[in-house]
């Protein structure tokens, strides 16, 4: 969710068959290999010998970077589940054998143009049989024509994409809700929770940046709400490089929305709390930004942080009844333990990065080969602690897990949807600025 600053025209760079800037960053790693197709080898059969095995798995996060703390999160769950699942004994394979997880991680330093030499290392040298993504849709995006290139199965982690800019890809599946479906979520929420109290929360205001990620999640939503029965009062873009919002404010405050939902990221979302509070613009309940969903936010804004609202792959609080994997307390005690701090759904989309492929791999009789990997991956249907796992079997996106919702009450996040055991009541209508 916390997607950076990026053009539509630069993201689809990184989507297309020959990444230019990828390839020429792959210099020392295989460079005249990006566009000529690796010779085709037959998988080996292997047979049950009770000697246990190797599976190697590769991947790169931005440990450095703008997106460097949902990076370090995602990659400590990636390095947990390795953990765990050896001191457990290893991967029980549909093949008879079990199979011990070397895990490779790289610092990708959250440039695109780093993916593609990297991933190219990853199976070139390094010899992975399979590949985690990393996090911020371009990241992945640039994944893509690597893994397309070497036929390597990719558990994509916390990357959303337009699928207009979808060609056709064949390995790659997706963990995480994807952009387009960002603010279904909140609306879906509104609309059950507090439409039949007030009916005037149908009248809402929505607004969205113009880069690849921001423009996603805002036109998409922006659609929803059209074909849901809102009435969407105002609804404008932004250039994404923006940060004085208080002349779109000022619009927005004028059309009178009685909600206001904007499709932005972390500095957007600080920056317009400020600015409808400097122009004394209130509404009975806003989303901000994806960025919402990080104690930063809080801490940055204080008391004009409470009530607001926001989306969330996964939080805890969000319990579901799972069957498959350890439960949402068994893997909250397990993280904090190994790395003492709270895990956010970046962590909770690595663990499930490895979830997906542990049990692909206990399903398949040929657990090394990408390919019947693929089939497996896309077919299998199961609820873990993060939630339900469905993809399409022919795209790969995910179809059966859904976004949460959660807000700030008295300097917590409290899950208010889905309609849970243990869900709070929502605060609504939040309090005017004066008031706070």
């Amino acid at each position: 969710m916390s997607e950076g600053k990026i053009s539509r025209r630069k993201y689809l760079k990184y989507a297309g068959a020959a990444v230019a800037a990828g390839a020429a960053a792959a210099a020392g790693y295989g460079l005249s290999q990006y566009y000529k197709p690796p010779t085709p080898t037959a998988p080996t059969p292997t047979t049950p010998t009770g000697v246990k095995k190797k599976v190697r798995v590769g991947g790169t996060k931005p440990f450095t970077g703008a997106e460097a703390l949902p990076g370090k999160s995602e990659g400590d769950a990636n390095k947990l589940w390795a953990k765990m699942v050896n001191e457990a004994g290893g991967i029980r394979a549909g093949d008879g054998n079990t199979y011990e997880v070397e895990l490779i991680l790289y610092n990708d330093e959250d440039r695109p143009e780093n993916v593609g030499r990297l991933y190219e290392k990853l199976i070139v040298e390094d010899k992975v049989d399979f590949l985690f993504g990393p996090v911020y849709g371009p990241l992945g995006m640039a994944t893509v024509p690597i893994v397309e290139k070497y036929k390597k199965l990719e558990v994509y982690g916390t990357c959303s994409f337009n699928p207009k800019d979808y060609r056709d890809w064949k390995y790659i599946v997706h963990t995480i809700t994807n952009g387009p479906s960002y603010m279904e979520a909140i609306l879906d929420m509104i609309w059950e929770r507090v439409v039949p109290n007030d009916p005037e929360a149908k009248n809402i205001a929505v607004t969205h940046g113009d880069d690849a990620f921001r423009q996603t999640a805002g036109s998409y939503g922006y659609e929803y709400a059209k074909k849901k029965g809102f009435n969407v009062v105002f609804y404008e873009t932004y250039h994404s490089a923006i940060t004085d919002f208080a002349p779109l404010l000022a619009k927005v405050k004028a059309a009178q929305p009685t909600i206001y939902l904007n499709a932005g990221v972390y500095t957007d979302a600080i920056q317009i709390i400020k600015q409808m509070r400097e122009l004394d613009f209130n509404v009975k309940l806003v989303w901000a930004g994806t960025g919402t969903v990080f104690p930063s936010f809080y801490e940055s804004l204080g008391k004009n942080a409470e009530g607001c609202i926001t989306c969330t792959q996964w939080e805890k609080g969000i319990v579901y009844q799972q069957d498959y994997g350890p439960s949402h307390d068994e893997f909250l005690a397990a993280f904090q333990r190994e790395y003492g701090y709270q895990p956010d759904y970046h962590a909770a989309t690595g663990f499930q990065q490895g979830l997906v492929l542990q049990r692909a791999m206990e399903l398949c009789d040929d657990p090394l080969n990408s390919d019947a990997m693929r089939k497996v991956a896309g077919e299998i249907e199961m609820t873990t602690f993060y939630g339900k796992y469905k993809v399409d079997p022919v795209t790969g996106w995910q179809i059966g897990h859904k976004m949460g919702v959660v807000q700030w009450q008295n300097g917590e996040k409290a899950v208010v949807w889905p309609m849970l055991t243990g869900v709070k009541d929502l605060v609504y209508p939040i309090k005017k600025w004066s008031e706070r």
